[in-house]
């Protein structure tokens, strides 16, 4: 059976990632679930309650898968290409959680910075041990910039039908342009 507190995340993830943050109420998460505002007041203190537990809640999440594709890959390479794999495949399986983070992100800037399981803080730890390593072709912050901006477009894109085909061939193919985006060519050693 499924608690009325998850419900109301649950529509409440729906709602923001459709409408947004800002105009989505109290009131229309109330009737989606089917309960009444007052009802909500007895699970969560506020509307802003809700919108930080879910962006950390979906954060946490990718990020544990994320850092779960990373155990046991001992070339750079692997470890790069299984990590925007899975980031992908989190999105194209969870659009309404994926949506919902980037708009969390531009909204909430600095609410963003309070989360601990954040993706982005693994994205940068591996982009970080290519630069160390000497074999990463551009700097950091911009393969950082690279790397997010074209994630962020895959999954729009896929969503708009402006790429086609099976999201995990899509996943591998943009692991791979973005790796080779990246690092020098360094006759496969790594």
């Amino acid at each position: 059976m499924v608690r009325t507190r998850d419900l109301i995340l649950v529509e409440a993830l729906k709602l923001f990632s459709e409408k947004g943050i800002k105009e989505t109420t109290i009131r229309d998460i109330a009737r989606a679930v089917g309960i009444t505002e007052g009802a909500i007041y007895r699970h969560f203190h506020s509307k802003d309650q809700i919108v930080y537990e879910l962006f950390e809640k979906y954060s946490a999440e990718l990020y544990e898968i994320m850092e779960e594709s990373l155990k046991e890959k001992t070339s750079d390479e692997m470890r790069f290409r299984t990590m925007i794999e899975a980031f992908l495949n989190f999105a194209f399986n969870n659009p309404d959680a994926f949506r919902y983070m980037n708009i969390f992100h531009y909204l909430r800037e600095k609410q963003v910075r309070r989360v601990k399981k954040l993706p982005f803080n693994l994205l940068s730890k591996v982009i970080g041990d290519l630069e160390e390593k000497g074999i990463l072709k551009i700097e950091p912050e911009y393969a950082l910039a690279m790397v997010t901006g074209t994630l962020e477009r895959v999954f729009l894109y896929r969503s708009m039908g402006i790429i086609k085909g099976r999201k995990k061939v899509i996943a591998k193919k943009t692991a791979q342009l973005l790796w080779n985006s990246l690092i020098e060519y360094n006759g496969g050693k790594n």
